[in-house]
């Protein structure tokens, strides 16, 4: 191999690398997007036990207070 065809094949690497490169960063943003929705999902989810607990607390304070 002379030296014209080792700086091609470098080049050519060089090139496969960097498309490498790009498909891992949009794997990696892929995955962000997906864990960020999954986390937004989960917080909305504590939210809605959270009002629930709260709404169920409301209720028996009513309750007591109307009984007694």
């Amino acid at each position: 191999m002379n030296k014209q065809e080792c700086i091609g094949k470098l080049e050519e690497i060089k090139a496969q690398l960097e498309q490498l490169e790009h498909q891992i960063a949009r794997r990696v943003k892929s995955e962000e997007t997906r864990l960020g929705a999954e986390m937004t999902k989960e917080n909305m989810e504590v939210g809605k036990k959270l009002a629930h607990l709260e709404l169920t607390s409301a209720r028996e304070k009513i309750r007591r207070y109307q009984v007694s």
